[in-house]
């Protein structure tokens, strides 16, 4: 595998990111957490969008469940 073209999507300071390889070896290892590795920036933007995605529904649910009905 040709680490030099690969992204990663991490989650670092409670926050989802998209990183390449080059990036991430700048960081502490203990500093994020790997969800997954791609082969190219497009594939890692796509899995970032749907995990930010998921959060905003669970996010809304949450909130939907926590608000009062109208009358």
């Amino acid at each position: 595998m040709d680490f030099q073209n690969t992204w990663y999507v991490i989650e670092r300071h409670n926050r989802y990111e998209a990183v390449s390889h080059e990036v991430l070896c700048t960081f502490a290892e203990d500093s994020y957490s790997m969800l997954q590795n791609f082969e190219t920036h497009h594939e890692a933007l796509v899995e970032l969008r749907r995990l930010i995605r998921i959060e905003i529904d669970e996010t809304q649910q949450k909130l939907m469940a926590n608000t009062p009905p109208k009358f």
